[in-house]
């Protein structure tokens, strides 16, 4: 045992930010995960009663949020550090109910507050305008995901109960004498592990059926042109690398390519929707679907339209010349006779694309970070939608941060897609954790909805990803190329996408009860 107390507490501060860094992808110690709480447990029962002790808590959590999104700093530095510490403050609040509920209820029902405390502030992360669910714990498996393949049933905050559970388990068996409080903890650890089992041998079995049914398949040519995210916006330059991408596509497509994807905003064009064929993008893009009638293309870009007079304008909605318009990050199709459709990015990086709760803040929209293209507070729309695509499987088309959404996802798959496409710009943080995690991440998505998913990455990894979340043909960083793979649609819907994030909402009201419980124990007490 540690005798120096500065040097136990140090110790035990730091610790858990050191296992969920080794648990968290890209790393491949996810088992530490079940053990990461642990410190920080005996770190409030060792400080317990010490007042302004809970600063210890705040800097082991804000000590996580460094080692394991550093990275973020590379957008913008100064935003980070605010983001870094906001977010370690509102990890904090649970372990704040904890603490209180540890004096009102005892030990035993406080670990209850704490779950569903914590659970309440993934979902929070998952509902709000301030989103940030990088840090959801359900999202360390998502490199090693054989042992989560029931999140078909649960989604990703299925993962998060799990590691909750395994480290109170643990917890608590530190509190006992007897050799057999190990059992406990070993079965939540185990036990998922287990059911996962059977939920993948019946998704492999269901490949295995479907082998012999070509026709079942389309070839997709997922485009990586790998253009520097800080210098594609260079005025007098908008065709430029798109006429590049075609000409990289050009070499790779055949007779039966069904789908072009290219990346977030490879169209840099700041289009008008409501009169887009005057651009020279949209011209190009058009006599490229016609020349190659078999395809229909998928591209990111910026755009905008006008309102008209007397339309409802959301608070995002910009003036000029006495006339309001709406600016969009868009996902584009293009059929083969060339006509258009249209899919807003709903769920809009907080500070980057849009200043939280624009009616609130309207006057803080001139803080929002240009990290190149349109900037200030982008419109949305209002839910999720399929693009159509005629004969072929209908596909979501998700922008880049919506990926990392279980709930907002599952509405694409509720819609009717039969495939996951994700137009991505992962340039902004380097070649660091940052992109990797985006794309693990989306393995997730592939098992709650058992869709393929297919991404492609301005900068960054592209890839196929099976319906049990196994990352199949990829490129490499920073390699420009065009990826060919054969993508296998599917259309019956799972649990999850059935009923989305059901977890978070019973989590929430759990913790809101707790929280009234321990609101009304205090004022009997004080009377």
């Amino acid at each position: 045992m540690i005798q120096n107390r500065k040097i136990k507490l140090t110790i035990l501060t730091l610790l858990p930010g050191l296992l969920f860094w080794l648990a968290w992808p890209p790393r491949d110690f996810f088992f530490l995960s079940f053990l990461a709480f642990v410190p920080l447990l005996i770190l409030e029962k060792e400080t317990n009663g010490i007042k302004k002790s809970g600063w210890l808590i705040y800097a082991s959590l804000l000590f996580w949020n460094i080692v394991v999104s550093w990275w973020v700093g590379h957008a913008d530095f100064y935003s980070s550090l605010f983001m870094l510490a906001a977010n370690s403050w509102l990890m904090y609040l649970p372990w704040w109910g904890y603490r209180k509920a540890r004096k009102i209820f005892g030990d035993n029902k406080a670990m209850w507050v704490l779950a569903s405390l914590w659970i309440s502030f993934e979902y929070l992360h998952l509902t709000w305008e301030i989103t940030w669910p990088w840090f959801t714990l359900g999202n360390i498996f998502a490199k090693h995901n054989a042992v989560v393949q029931w999140y078909e049933v649960t989604g990703t905050l299925g993962g998060s109960v799990w590691v909750l559970a395994a480290n109170i388990s643990f917890y608590l068996a530190l509190q006992k004498e007897k050799w057999t409080k190990w059992i406990r903890p070993s079965l939540v650890v185990f036990t998922p592990m287990f059911i996962s089992i059977p939920f993948h041998i019946a998704n492999d079995l269901d490949y295995s059926l479907n082998a012999n049914k070509r026709f079942d398949q389309a070839e997709a040519l997922l485009v990586q042109p790998n253009i520097d995210p800080y210098l594609k916006f260079v005025p007098g330059e908008e065709v430029k690398n798109l006429n590049a991408m075609l000409s990289m596509v050009e070499k790779a497509i055949t007779p039966k390519t069904s789908y072009v994807v290219l990346p977030e905003t490879a169209v840099v064009e700041y289009v008008d929707e409501d009169n887009p064929t005057r651009f020279q993008s949209i011209d190009i893009l058009q006599n490229f679907t016609k020349k190659h009638p078999q395809i229909h293309l998928i591209t990111g870009i910026s755009t905008h339209n006008w309102y008209e007079p007397g339309e409802k304008m959301q608070a995002t909605a910009r003036e000029s010349g006495g006339q309001f318009y709406e600016s969009y990050n868009t996902a584009m199709e293009v059929d083969s006779a060339g006509n258009l459709d249209f899919y807003h990015k709903s769920k809009l990086v907080p500070g980057a694309e849009r200043m939280p709760y624009p009616k609130l803040f309207q006057f803080l929209n001139g803080l929002a970070l240009d990290l190149g293209g349109i900037t200030g507070s982008l419109g949305v729309d209002p839910e999720p939608k399929a693009f159509k695509a005629g004969n072929q499987p209908d596909i979501a088309p998700l922008i880049c941060y919506e990926s990392v959404f279980p709930g907002f996802v599952a509405g694409f798959t509720r819609k009717g897609a039969e495939i996951l496409v994700v137009i991505t710009n992962d340039g902004w943080w380097r070649n660091t954790d940052g992109y990797k995690q985006h794309m693990y991440y989306a393995c997730l998505r592939a098992i709650e909805n058992r869709r393929e998913v297919l991404r492609s990455a301005n900068t960054g990894i592209s890839c196929r990803i099976d319906k049990l979340g196994r990352i199949q043909e990829h490129t490499e960083w920073w390699k420009p190329v065009v990826l060919s793979v054969k993508v296998t649609p599917f259309n019956n819907l799972t649990f999850f996408a059935r009923h989305g994030d059901y977890i978070g909402s019973f989590g929430s009201f759990i913790g809101i009860f707790f929280l009234l419980g321990m609101f009304v124990k205090t004022r009997i007490k004080k009377v």
